[in-house]
């Protein structure tokens, strides 16, 4: 009991610190939408969208997102030499796959002509840079320091796109340039805090745990393809059958859902940093896991609830007209980055149980699910059928995940919260959808009320444990 109580005040203090620092600095880029909107035309927000979409995957698949494993191993000891011969390993194995990333690059541009071919490879390569020093970090406890690091690298790309797009006129490919030049000064950040390049290298070899770091992160090269078929291919589908101005609409659209994406990351972090730190034979898993899960499916279910009515008013004040068939897409979108915050948050279960290879089964069956609808629903409900089918697809790998833990620790899911969830998501997105913003408004002080309810007594014992915990 008392673990799990230092638990939550762990969780609680972590989660503060992501939000101000990555998570609220990745908030203000959310508040440029006006100006991208503005100032991009639809057509070539699509094309730059498709563009990540494809870098992503690529790095996915040459990655193995090797980053996520480093920082696993990093926990396995509180010995200094042990974590720097963990990211000593991590470094060689990101090494090939930038030798690879490299001789694709270099074929591509050979072979093809897309426009912005090296900066998008450059994109693509500094955001892996970037994900393994923001990773390292955690795994060393600077928690602040990579905060301020977000922070840093958001306020560089910002006031850069604003000179390059708003001053002197620039095209969408300052989009790209920026983004590069924040991941760049993120990273010099960490490196003069944490010193990886210059202490990692120091260590003896440890080939045979480069060995089990590489096979601990095989499947996730597997199953980062297949989040990306899940999440990024429906994109491809809409670009071949409605061109790049629908996609660019997506785009935009996809941004209000992202939010969902902002406000949990923070969570996440803090989760990953309590779940990868307990032991993997700790009986009391399946208890611990099955309360963190059903408090977050809580959590998510009142931001997608409070999020409808807010962004039915805001919406004219945040898009441009040209964007404006977003809005009619913004109530799936949510319930996919819903779906999917709560796909990723039970997926970390797995890390820290070191079982990848459950992970790799149930996004594999659920991105061949999404293969399927994608196209017919794409055809038949256009935008909305592309969220749609994502929608479903992160439901049913929730489900398979959900039994995988139950057999595995006893994993289970709170069927009332869930019915609980679901009814008042769908009454929210009816007057999203159906009602005047005047209703909104009313819907949602009548969301806060109630809000305020059923998180008051639990953040008063918890602030209280806090100061408890301070005390002594």
């Amino acid at each position: 009991m008392k673990q799990e109580k230092n638990s939550v005040i762990k969780f609680v203090k972590s989660s503060g610190i992501f939000f101000v620092g990555s998570i609220l600095s990745k908030a203000i880029v959310f508040f440029m939408l006006p100006v991208y909107t503005k100032y991009i035309a639809p057509a070539d927000y699509g094309y730059y969208d498709l563009s990540i979409t494809y870098i992503t995957v690529v790095s996915s698949m040459l990655f193995f997102d090797v980053w996520t494993s480093v920082m696993r191993f990093m926990y396995d000891s509180n010995s200094e030499t042990y974590k720097y011969k963990a990211i000593q390993s991590g470094w060689h194995i990101f090494g090939f796959s930038s030798l690879c990333y490299a001789i694709l690059g270099t074929v591509l541009a050979c072979l093809t002509d897309i426009r912005y071919l090296g900066w998008i490879l450059l994109y693509g390569l500094f955001s892996n840079i970037q994900s393994m020093y923001d990773f390292i970090a955690r795994g060393f406890g600077k928690n602040v320091e990579f905060a301020i690091s977000g922070i840093i690298n958001t306020l560089i790309t910002v006031f850069l796109n604003l000179i390059f797009i708003v001053k002197l006129g620039y095209n969408f490919s300052s989009l790209y340039v920026s983004t590069i030049i924040g991941n760049v000064a993120q990273i010099i950040y960490l490196e003069f805090k944490v010193k990886l390049l210059s202490r990692s290298h120091l260590q003896k070899t440890a080939h045979a745990l480069t060995k089990q770091m590489f096979f601990y992160t095989l499947p996730l090269c597997v199953n980062s393809v297949s989040y990306w078929l899940l999440t990024g291919f429906n994109r491809v589908v809409i670009n071949t059958i409605m061109g790049d101005t629908a996609n660019g609409i997506y785009a935009v659209g996809n941004k209000f859902g992202a939010i969902i994406s902002l406000i949990t990351g923070c969570f996440v972090y803090a989760w990953q940093d309590i779940s990868f730190s307990r032991q993997v034979d700790d009986k009391s898993n399946g208890k611990f896991y099955s309360n963190a899960c059903q408090q977050y499916l809580l959590f998510l279910g009142t931001g997608t609830v409070l999020l409808l009515p807010v962004l039915n008013i805001l919406f004219p004040f945040l898009v441009n007209r040209a964007y404006e068939r977003a809005k009619e897409t913004i109530p799936l979108f949510l319930l996919v980055a819903m779906t999917a915050a709560y796909s990723t948050f039970i997926g970390n279960i797995f890390y820290a149980l070191k079982d990848t290879k459950a992970i790799f089964k149930s996004m594999v069956i659920s991105c061949l699910f999404n293969l399927a609808l994608c196209y017919p629903l794409i055809r038949w409900l256009g935008l909305d059928g592309a969220n749609l089918s994502i929608f479903l697809s992160f439901l049913l790998n929730i489900a398979i995940r959900a039994v995988i833990l139950k057999r595995e620790i006893g994993f289970n899911l709170s069927l009332k919260t869930s019915l609980s969830v679901t009814f008042w998501i769908l009454i929210s997105i009816v007057t999203y959808l159906f009602c005047k913003p005047v209703i909104n408004l009313i819907w949602l002080l009548l969301c806060l009320v109630r809000v305020w309810k059923l998180y008051n007594a639990k953040m008063h014992m918890l602030w209280k444990a806090i100061k408890e915990k301070s005390i002594k």
